[in-house]
């Protein structure tokens, strides 16, 4: 009976913070955050399972599940758990790194842009690579991204206007307006680097970094990751949607070890 009443109260209170965390991603960044009904997902869940918990005809129902079928859903469980705190672990080595003291290329991966204005995350990138890009003069910036669903003009575009916005001369700046995601972010770019072997670096938001160094590695680039910051609201989503992307990426080639 305790335990009943421990399993119902921790369901109770992650279910809340799952569903409240939602709502607030949705007032926070728009009803098109991508990867926000994964946290209303979760909330259902632990409702569910609170539920069974209280209920004793959904109690029954659940016991009447063969438990060889339960056992193995545990397994599988438990398993996706251990491959996603593997994959968090690597999502914060990355957002560690600090880049290299110069180099010949910086990469500045895209992101959304709301009709032509950056958005937050895309802002704090650009932020980083204009502080590098001072401190480098030497430096030439490929600033990477199509347009997108909502996106009047290209990402690249958008990040070309911020750069010289913030006094970086229009000579160091090449834009890349094709790609759609990090994968092509990259290789586009390369297309674009003068030099069989350039020393890259690349700039995104610190939970981003591992990914796209990984996926640079996997297209035999030998990349740097320069980590921007990320705002801590939005960090425990982001951190969560990227281990779902690197595991993907990763099963699918794009990156490597």
């Amino acid at each position: 009976m305790l335990r009943k009443k421990c399993m119902s109260k921790l369901f109770l209170i992650l279910g809340t913070i799952f569903t409240v965390y939602y709502i607030g991603i949705i007032l926070y960044a728009g009803v098109h955050a991508s990867f926000a009904w994964f946290w209303l997902g979760l909330g259902a869940v632990c409702w569910l399972a609170l539920a069974v918990c209280r209920v004793p005809a959904l109690q029954a129902a659940f016991l009447r599940i063969p438990s060889g079928v339960r056992a193995s859903a545990g397994v599988l469980l438990a398993l996706g758990i251990l491959i996603f705190l593997a994959a968090e672990g690597c999502i914060i080595s990355g957002m560690a790194q600090s880049g290299k003291g110069s180099c010949d290329y910086l990469i500045v991966l895209g992101a959304q842009v709301k009709g032509t204005r950056v958005s937050r995350a895309l802002k704090q990138r650009l932020d980083r690579a204009a502080e590098y890009l001072s401190e480098n003069p030497k430096a030439l910036v490929i600033v990477s991204g199509g347009q997108g669903s909502g996106e009047d003009i290209t990402e690249a575009e958008a990040m070309e206007e911020y750069l010289l916005e913030a006094g970086i001369g229009q000579e160091r700046i090449r834009k890349e307006e094709e790609s759609v995601n990090t994968v092509q972010n990259i290789r586009f770019s390369r297309e674009l680097m003068e030099g069989e072997e350039p020393s890259v670096g690349i700039v995104s938001n610190d939970f981003h970094i591992f990914r796209a160094v990984h996926i640079a590695k996997a297209q035999g680039i030998d990349a740097s990751g320069i980590p921007a910051p990320t705002e801590i609201f939005m960090r425990p989503h982001y951190m969560t949607r990227e281990a779902f992307a690197l595991v993907k990426d990763l099963l699918r080639g794009n990156a490597v070890f």
